[in-house]
């Protein structure tokens, strides 16, 4: 691990982290979606509505990370902000390639190429099988999944509340 790898603390949220996931989840949309997405669907992003989301979670999951829906979060510290997050949990669609889904994985564009990605990768998810929804047009998402064996299997998806064109990657 390089010195600037182990400068990031992976950890279980905590139920005073909401702000902060509210913020870095608000953030990470609006740098990888600009263009991507319904533009009043954008528009309408902010962290106060992404903190909502992020305390209704927080009030069932367990100190470990763990929700009663499957569902892992662990987020990256760097000093002393939250700037990453990832969750994984059960697959959420009707007919899935993989037991596990990769719910999101986000860091804000100041930490990219860290290795903060990785080292939440390799923490939470692990090796494996699981499949994931990158937008379409988030190259940067691609190749890092490609890297973890993660291949687009050509089904495409249109979200019906923000109209982000997502593609799925699946990893046996």
């Amino acid at each position: 691990m390089t010195e600037e790898e182990s400068a990031y603390v992976i950890r279980p949220p905590r139920v005073e982290d909401v702000e902060a996931l509210g913020a870095v989840h608000c953030r990470v949309w609006q740098e990888a979606y600009v263009g991507l997405m319904d533009e009043a669907a954008f528009a309408e992003l902010t962290p106060e509505r992404f903190a909502i989301q992020w305390r209704r979670r927080m009030e069932r999951m367990g100190a470990d990370g763990h929700h009663p829906n499957g569902e892992q979060v662990a987020v990256a510290e760097h000093g002393d902000d939250v700037v990453a997050f990832i969750s994984v949990g059960p697959a959420r669609d009707e007919d899935p390639p993989t037991d596990t889904q990769l719910w999101a994985i986000n860091v804000v564009s100041d930490h990219l190429g860290t290795g903060v990605a990785q080292r939440l990768m390799d923490q939470v998810l692990s090796d494996r099988p699981a499949y994931l929804w990158v937008a379409d047009g988030n190259d940067r998402a691609i190749r890092f999944y490609e890297r973890n064996n993660f291949r687009l299997d050509g089904v495409q998806t249109t979200d019906r509340d923000d109209g982000l064109v997502e593609l799925r990657m699946v990893r046996r």
